[in-house]
C-alpha cells in the first residue's frame, strides 16, 4: 500500500483536528477491534449546485448532495476502500467483466480518453450496429442496504460480515450528518469566513457535544448511501457486480461490448436483427436488481449503418433523428469522426473570454498590461507542455485526446484558433 498516496493530509476544517497524521493512527486503523469500537463523526452535508451551458442559455442543474467525513474517519474509509478495491479487481477478472466496469478502478490505469477511444474505435469498425446508452437515476441515493450487504459478503466470501466491516458498512448506509449551514449559523460565519478559519477544528469536544444535540440527521431508510466518502465509489461497484456480470455475458456472447462508468452505461452489438431482443433482456436484468431505475431523458437507442448514426424508437421502429451523434464520456462520434463535445469547447472559450474581460478592465484602469502570464498558462499553448497528467491546461487534454484517437479524431481542429481569438480580444497598452 502506498501510504502517502492513500492517506493524503487535507486542510479542510471538520469536527476533529485537521492535523490528524495518518502514521499516528495506522496501527489502530489496521486493528479490527479498534475500528469496531470507533465512533464515527457525523458527515457535513451541503448541496453542490451545477450549471451548464447548452449553447444558448445557462441551465441550473438539480443540486447534488455532498457529505464529507472527519479526517480520522476518512483514513478508515481509505484503508477499507483499498482492501475492497483489490478484492473487487480480482473478482471482476475472475467473473470476466474486468473491462466492463470502468469507473473508480485502481488497476486499469486508464482515463476517460482511453475508455471512450476503446468504445468509439470498436463502433467505427462496425458496418452496422445497435447502440444503447443510458444512466441510472439517483444512483447512490437508491442503493438498497440489504442487497448491498449481500453483495459485499459475496465479494468477501463470508456468510457474516466481521464486526469492523459491518461498522464501516453501517456508517455509510445508516449515516448521520449535520448541515453545513447550521455550522455557519452557530459560528456566526459566512462560507468565505469559514474557509479562512484558522482553528484546528470547528468545535472543541465540549462545544461539539452541546452543538450536535438537535443538529444530527440520520438516514433511517433502508436504502441510500452517502456520496462523497472515500469508500462510496467501490461500494457502488460492489452493488453492481451481478448486473455487470450478467449483462456483459449477454453482450459479449453477441460479439458486442458493454461498459459502465458509475451510473452511465453504453451497449453496442453488431447485429441489428437482435436489437429489440437484446434491449428487452437488458431491461429484465435491470429489473432483477433492487431499486435500479434508468433515467428516461438519458435513455436512447441508436442505429449505425455505414457512417450514418440515427436515433431510433425501438418499439415503433421509427427514426427519430438522422445524422446525429453519440456522446460518451465527454466525446462525440458522428459515424465518421470523434470530437470533444461542443459544450465542453464552448465552456473553455467562455471561461477564457471572461478572464480576458477582467484583464482588459484592469489594463485600461491601470494603464499596464497585467495578468497575461496566468492567462497564457491556463488557456494557451504556452501552458500545455507537461508530462504530468494532473497538470497542464485544456489544450494539454486536447493534445492527449488527439494522440489517442489518431485519424479517428478531429479534436485539435476544435481549438486551432484559440490563440488568435485570445490575441484579438486582449486590450494592449503600448508605452
Amino acid at each position: 500500500m502506498k501510504r502517502r498516496k492513500i492517506y493524503k493530509i487535507k486542510s479542510y476544517t471538520h469536527f476533529d483536528t485537521r492535523k490528524v497524521e495518518y502514521w499516528r493512527y495506522l496501527n489502530n486503523i489496521k486493528n479490527p477491534k479498534w475500528v469496531e469500537r470507533h465512533a464515527f463523526y457525523p458527515f457535513i452535508h451541503y448541496q453542490e449546485e451545477k450549471k451548464k451551458f447548452d449553447g444558448k442559455e445557462l441551465i441550473i442543474k438539480p443540486p447534488r448532495d455532498i457529505r464529507y467525513s472527519a479526517h480520522i474517519d476518512r483514513y478508515i474509509y481509505e484503508y477499507y476502500n483499498d482492501i475492497l478495491s483489490k478484492k473487487y479487481n480480482k473478482y471482476a477478472k475472475e467473473k470476466g467483466f474486468n473491462q466492463a466496469s470502468i469507473a473508480y478502478r485502481t488497476n486499469l490505469n486508464k482515463s476517460n480518453i482511453h475508455f471512450s477511444r476503446d468504445v468509439f474505435k470498436y463502433l467505427n469498425n462496425q458496418e452496422n450496429a445497435f447502440i444503447f446508452v443510458s444512466d441510472f437515476s439517483s444512483f447512490f441515493d437508491n442503493l438498497e442496504h440489504k442487497y448491498l450487504k449481500e453483495r459485499l459478503k459475496e465479494l468477501l466470501k463470508v456468510d457474516t460480515l466481521s464486526k469492523d466491516f459491518y461498522k464501516v458498512f453501517k456508517s455509510v448506509t445508516s449515516y448521520s450528518y449535520i448541515e453545513y449551514n447550521d455550522i455557519l449559523q452557530e459560528l456566526g460565519l459566512t462560507h468565505k469566513g469559514l474557509t479562512k478559519l484558522h482553528k484546528d477544528r470547528l468545535f472543541n469536544i465540549e462545544e461539539f457535544r452541546k452543538f450536535k444535540k438537535d443538529k444530527i440527521h440520520t438516514n433511517k431508510k433502508d436504502y441510500g448511501m452517502v456520496q462523497g466518502s472515500a469508500i462510496s465509489a467501490v461500494m457502488s461497484n460492489i452493488y453492481m457486480i451481478r448486473f455487470d456480470k450478467i449483462v456483459n455475458d449477454l453482450i459479449t456472447s453477441n460479439n458486442g461490448i458493454y461498459r459502465r462508468y458509475s451510473d452511465d452505461i453504453i451497449i453496442i452489438i453488431p447485429n441489428l436483427s437482435k436489437a429489440m431482443e437484446t434491449y428487452n433482456k437488458v431491461m429484465q436484468i435491470k429489473d432483477s436488481i433492487p431499486r435500479l431505475e434508468l433515467s428516461p431523458d438519458k435513455t436512447k437507442c441508436f442505429i449505425k449503418k455505414g457512417d450514418v448514426i440515427s436515433r431510433v424508437d425501438l418499439e415503433t421502429k421509427k427514426v427519430i433523428k438522422n445524422n446525429t451523434t453519440i456522446d460518451y464520456l465527454g466525446f462525440s462520434y458522428d459515424g465518421k469522426l470523434v470530437k470533444i463535445r461542443e459544450k465542453t469547447v464552448a465552456k473553455y472559450y467562455r471561461k477564457m473570454y471572461s478572464r480576458i474581460n477582467t484583464i482588459n478592465k484592469w489594463t485600461i484602469k491601470t494603464g499596464n498590461n497585467i495578468g497575461r502570464r496566468k492567462l497564457y498558462k491556463q488557456y494557451s499553448y504556452l501552458g500545455k507542455k507537461t508530462k504530468d497528467p494532473k497538470k497542464g491546461n485544456f489544450l494539454t487534454y486536447v493534445d492527449r485526446a488527439q494522440k489517442e484517437y489518431g485519424d479517428l479524431g478531429k479534436i485539435d481542429k476544435q481549438v486551432k484558433n484559440s490563440w488568435k481569438y485570445m490575441s484579438k480580444r486582449l486590450v494592449k497598452v503600448t508605452k
